[in-house]
């Protein structure tokens, strides 16, 4: 297993897992909330607006946020005014309607609008995107041990065989620092069946094509009844251009 799949594997399962972890937090923290707090009805008064700004391409985007700001009044009768605790890019409520709120007793400014979205939007998101990079970071590691796997059998029992070189494409479907990196692609006719497959090469991350203009073959280590276990063999190049 190649070290930059290691690195990218327990990143991405730690991110996962934090997420998990924090999905679980903030899912038993509501579920505590919803246990101890009062409910009352409240009034949205008005909106705090935040405004970010982010460039692409040369462009400048300007995203608005509106968060809701509500007010209600405690079993003694006093009246507390509270942010919302999320925002989004339209206003759920116009000013003066009604919400259902609910407020811890010792502590009314600990407050939220009893909705989907102060509930249970931080908890879902956090899930769906802790499933994602978990399980991101799990394929990855499976993938690298089936491949450390089908290299430890090529070296054993592989067959060496010349491949035909057809160039080095850049491969854009990996990006690790905004980079992506070379791969030198080759194609190889079965003998038997007179199947053609096409292989790329493991990661080059420099252009090589000024190293490769002489070359017409390039050698390979393959299964003949699973051409999908092989290895393009690049040692020729140097690890660093």
């Amino acid at each position: 297993m190649g070290k930059l799949v290691w690195v990218f594997a327990v990143i991405f399962t730690l991110i996962g897992i934090g997420m998990l972890v924090g999905s679980g937090w903030t899912t038993g923290t509501t579920l505590k909330f919803r246990k101890q707090a009062q409910t009352t009805e409240g009034q949205v008064v008005s909106y705090d607006t935040e405004v970010s700004e982010s460039r692409s391409n040369g462009r400048t985007k300007r995203t608005t946020m509106y968060r809701a700001i509500f007010e209600f009044r405690d079993t003694s009768g006093t009246t507390h005014q509270v942010k919302a605790g999320s925002s989004s890019s339209s206003k759920g409520y116009a000013v003066g309607d009604k919400v259902p709120v609910r407020f811890m007793p010792d502590n009314p400014d600990d407050a939220r609008i009893d909705s989907f979205m102060e509930n249970w939007f931080a908890p879902l998101l956090l899930g769906v995107l802790g499933t994602v990079f978990f399980g991101i970071g799990i394929g990855s590691f499976a993938a690298g041990i089936t491949k450390a796997r089908n290299r430890k059998w090529l070296k054993a029992h592989g067959q060496r065989v010349q491949a035909k070189f057809t160039g080095a494409i850049y491969d854009t479907s990996l990006k690790v620092n905004g980079r992506s990196p070379y791969r030198v692609t080759a194609q190889w006719q079965h003998p038997t069946t007179n199947a053609m497959h096409s292989f790329k090469s493991d990661a080059i991350w420099y252009d090589p094509n000024d190293l490769l203009r002489e070359t017409e073959y390039v050698d390979m280590l393959l299964n003949p009844d699973n051409p999908k276990v092989h290895e393009v063999d690049i040692s020729f190049l140097p690890k660093d251009a």
